[in-house]
């Protein structure tokens, strides 16, 4: 679930299995490519629904990040300090958002 700050919907919390908060930033479609070892969550505009997280180049990766419609929006998350703290944090949000997946083991 998401939660505005007061800067309308340029910066957004979603919150992982473990009650911890993430901010993300929006980021326009031709952003995205700039981030691909962030992470990245793609959402509906109009239902705020999650579709996909994760970052490009992801190991294992079974649903590649796909490519950006109009009718969605990409945000970016910036303050994971590396690889580790950012995968630890994908599977966190991932098991939180998308509550009928388990958790990976780390």
């Amino acid at each position: 679930m998401s939660e505005e700050l007061g800067a309308g919907s340029q910066f957004k919390y979603w919150s992982g299995a473990s009650g911890h908060r993430y901010l993300f930033t929006r980021i326009s479609p031709e952003e995205v490519a700039d981030y691909a070892e962030n992470l990245v969550l793609i959402t509906d505009k109009k239902s705020e629904a999650v579709l996909w997280l994760g970052h490009q180049g992801m190991s294992n990766d079974k649903t590649p990040m796909p490519t950006l419609k109009p009718s969605q929006d990409a945000y970016v998350h910036l303050l994971a300090e590396d690889s580790a703290e950012r995968d630890r944090a994908h599977n966190d949000l991932r098991t939180g958002i998308f509550s009928y997946i388990k958790p990976e083991d780390e």
